[in-house]
This record gives C-alpha cells, sequence and structure tokens, in this order.
C-alpha cells in the first residue's frame, strides 16, 4: 500500500455531502409539487407521467443514499488509517473520494434533466 497525507483527502466529502442534501431536499419539494398536480388531475394521461417521475425520483433518492453511505464509509477508514499511520492514508481512499465525487456529479447532472423534464410536466397540467 503507498500513504499519502489526510490532507488530500480535503473536506471534497463535506462539499459532496452539503450538494447531496441540497439534491435530496429538491426532490421533496418536486415529490410534494408532483402531488399537488396529481391532486388537480386525474387524467390517465397526467397519472402516467407521474408515476414515471415517481420513479425518477426515487431511484435518485436511492442513489444519493448510497453515495452517501460510500462518503461515510471512506471518511471512517481514513480517519482508522490516519489513527494507525500518523496521519497518513492510504491513497485508495484519495482516489475513492474523487470516483465519488465524479458519481454525485453524475447524479447532479441526472436530477437536473429529470427536474428540466418535470417543469415541463407540471407548466402543461397545472
Amino acid at each position: 500500500m503507498t500513504y499519502t497525507t489526510s490532507l488530500k483527502l480535503g473536506n471534497e466529502d463535506q462539499e459532496i455531502m452539503n450538494t447531496l442534501e441540497f439534491y435530496a431536499s429538491d426532490i421533496k419539494f418536486l415529490q410534494k409539487l408532483l402531488s399537488e398536480v396529481l391532486e388537480k388531475n386525474s387524467n390517465h394521461e397526467v397519472k402516467i407521467e407521474a408515476e414515471h417521475f415517481q420513479n425518477q425520483f426515487i431511484i435518485q433518492q436511492k442513489n444519493i443514499d448510497e453515495i452517501k453511505s460510500k462518503i461515510l464509509i471512506n471518511k471512517h477508514e481514513a480517519a482508522m488509517e490516519a489513527k494507525v499511520h500518523a496521519g497518513k492514508v492510504d491513497e485508495r481512499l484519495v482516489k475513492d473520494i474523487h470516483q465519488i465525487k465524479i458519481d454525485a456529479n453524475q447524479i447532479e447532472k441526472t436530477i437536473e434533466a429529470i427536474r428540466f423534464a418535470f417543469k415541463k410536466f407540471v407548466a402543461k397540467w397545472l
């Protein structure tokens, strides 16, 4: 194993976590808005589209939860390694957090695309 200073981990994990929290709250807001649309429309077409968006919200919330879990595991492993190796951590943990950031950015893009399509849906039915 190759070790590096724990400072290389920086605070990326917290920045990613904050971004994920924002999108999780955004999903909750969009779900409330979806409920309002469904309350005002009983049209079969609306229900089909609404189910699609609800499924997307569930999937993205699951993706957010998985990445948050990866962050917590990475953070825990880094803390344990820093204790054992005098402030040094396995370089794998630094690479892992960079991959987690890439994954979080992909979720961010996906949610943005869903939000864009959802706005069109809401404008059409509200």
